[in-house]
């Protein structure tokens, strides 16, 4: 999928065009344009047209234009293709029918990662509704001035329309580069903005009026307090969930799998796991790529190894940019370099087990390594302390704020936490600031990210509805250590295959996870236990020595050196200091540095 863009106050069928290409980044997405007097809606897609594609109703005239996918039961798909009043895509006669039965109350909970456009000329209103946790990325500009008003799912499409004025915004850039994100609702164009998570917008064009609601909020009632029974609902929900997105009518699916706890739900809870390939992404085979195949082969799933290359993550930096907006940090940017192969592979569905980190396994409530003896344990402990940042991970120490904004930075953080406890003593203190944290899903990195809904005909189980109302009742007690998901994962897939990342089995008790990392520890002293090291370029996981790169890609090394002068003095007073003061060999030890410099260097060359 790619997008939609959508233009309120005049009827200009080139401009609409034009937007459309903008959002059009592989050869093989669809465009359908929907232009009257004071409305033009752009669709560009790669999922099918038969089962996504807009849908009409010629009676009312009512018209529903989707980003994203709402996820249906195969009974469900079959009432769709007897729906012969409407025409279009089958998701999208289902949603136009409840909303024909209901209004627009009727479809506000859609069921999955989603943005939703419905235009109903009866009552010249136009709603505009986003997903539960603001996976799908939504951004405005000029919502309240009705006419003049351009809603689209990529930031840079509406900054690139002629008809648009904007300004660069220099604080986000530099939030980018110090917290791997900016502040939402900020972009990198002062006048463009995110729309919000579980929003309802809606433009009248009859009254020329803007208003905006919430449909959803979670932890509003309570906690669950019994945890096997908590298991056995969130398991029945992620089942469900990963079933109805992998049903045989929507086509063969591909997910990226590691060894790792999460992406191996997606194999066990395939609906038909013969029509998924599990694709390994690795620089040389390894133990993860080998326990990857042992789950595929388990599942019943076609592994696929994928090996990178030497040049894999410079050689797709600019391609990386263009589509993530530069708001996704190129060093996430894995699997860009795939969408050929899944193409071959005649791919209709992706699927990942990103959102799971930020969901439900505490990635970014405030946290600190336990400590035996001075030893650093793979356990965690809550802080008491909130952490002024929005990446409160343990290992990770956050750069100062540049001199030259400061003031402005402070003050973002300030409004966007505002409210929030800085002393985290409960449960609800702890989820105030991880959904803080967490919304807009699309803003936080190394999760999903803006780049797989352009880039993939992407889908992200963890937006099904079912999932949002249990997440709402999770007290934060269960996510530390993975004491909540580690069971939920073991119902799902068995305990037979061990996680790569910490080498016991799923659910394993905190005893049990000891006892292993005790006994690994002496084994790798011994040297029973051959490691890469991280020395060269091959890593023993899924995910590259980024370092590597730096020492030895020329593609990084002449973007690095031959960076315009403007471009250096604008990073540099982003940064707070001259990055190019500091050889390259030094920033191989900081490669998650190096690499958001190389996103915005890139970034400006794209675009300017």
């Amino acid at each position: 999928m790619a997008g939609l863009y959508a233009i309120i106050g005049e009827q200009n069928s080139d401009r609409i065009a034009k937007a459309a290409e903008r959002l059009k980044f592989f050869p093989n997405e669809q465009i359908d344009i929907f232009s009257e007097r004071h409305l033009s809606i752009a669709w560009v897609s790669q999922d099918p047209p038969l089962l996504f594609a807009p849908a009409y109703h010629p009676a009312t005239g009512v018209r529903i234009f989707t980003s994203g996918r709402v996820a249906w039961d195969e009974q469900d798909w079959q009432r769709a293709e007897k729906m012969n009043h409407i025409t279009g895509g089958l998701s999208n006669r289902l949603i136009l029918d409840r909303y024909l039965q209901g209004n627009i109350s009727a479809i506000e909970r859609h069921n999955g990662s989603a943005i939703v456009l419905v235009w109903d000329p009866r009552s010249q209103r136009l709603h505009c509704l986003s997903d539960h946790f603001g996976g799908h990325p939504l951004f405005l500009y000029s919502p309240a001035i009705v006419e003049g008003c351009v809603i689209s799912t990529f930031a840079d499409a509406i900054a690139s329309d002629s008809a648009v004025k904007t300004t660069p915004d220099h604080v986000s850039m530099a939030e980018f580069l110090k917290e791997w994100q900016a502040t939402p609702p900020h972009t990198y164009y002062n006048e463009i903005k995110y729309a919000g998570a579980a929003k309802h917008l809606c433009w009248d064009l009859a009254h020329t009026t803007y208003s905006e609601s919430e449909y959803w909020q979670p932890h509003q009632d309570g906690y669950f307090d019994n945890l096997l029974d908590t298991v056995n609902q969130l398991a029945d929900a992620l089942s469900n969930a990963i079933r109805i997105r992998t049903l045989p009518r929507l086509g063969k699916t591909a997910t990226f799998i590691s060894g790792g706890m999460d992406s191996r739900l997606l194999l066990f809870a395939a609906a038909d796991p013969s029509m998924m390939f599990g694709v390994n992404l690795y620089d040389v085979p390894n133990r993860e790529s080998g326990l990857s195949q042992k789950l595929c082969e388990s599942a019943g799933v076609k592994y696929i190894g994928f090996a990178r290359d030497k040049d894999y993550y410079p050689r797709w930096m600019k391609k990386g940019v263009s589509i993530s907006g530069a708001m996704w940090s190129l060093e996430d940017n894995h699997f860009l370099g795939t969408h050929e192969l899944l193409q071959q592979l005649g791919v209709s569905t992706v699927l990942s087990a990103c959102s799971a980190d930020m969901l439900f396994k505490g990635e970014i409530l405030d946290k600190e390594f336990v400590k035996l003896f001075g030893k650093t344990l793979p356990f965690f402990r809550y802080k008491k302390q909130r952490v002024d940042s929005f990446l409160p991970y343990p290992e990770y120490q956050s750069p100062p704020f540049p001199p030259a904004f400061k003031a402005q930075m402070e003050q973002r953080f300030s409004t966007y936490f505002e409210g929030l406890p800085t002393r985290l003593s409960s449960d609800s203190d702890r989820l105030k600031v991880e959904n803080r944290r967490i919304f807009p899903l699309c803003y936080v990195p190394a999760s999903s990210g803006q780049t797989m809904y352009r880039a993939f005909a992407y889908d992200d189980f963890f937006a099904d509805r079912a999932i949002a109302d249990l997440y709402s009742h999770i007290p934060a007690k269960w996510k530390i250590n993975r004491l909540l998901w580690g069971k939920v994962v073991a119902k799902i897939c068995g305990q037979d295959i061990l996680d790569a990342n910490y080498g016991w089995r799923p659910g394993a008790s905190t005893i049990e996870k000891f006892f292993v990392f005790s006994r690994d520890w002496f084994r790798r002293r011994l040297g029973k236990i051959s490691t890469v090291g991280n020395q060269g370029l091959a890593t023993d996981g899924s995910w590259p020595n980024l370092g590597w790169y730096i020492q030895n890609s020329k593609t990084l090394r002449q973007t690095w050196e031959e960076a315009p002068l403007e471009d250096r003095q604008l990073l540099t007073e982003l940064w707070g200091s001259d990055p190019w003061q500091t050889p390259l060999d030094q920033w191989a030890k900081s490669p998650n540095d190096f690499f958001r410099f190389m996103t915005l260097l890139n970034y400006w060359n794209v675009r300017y």
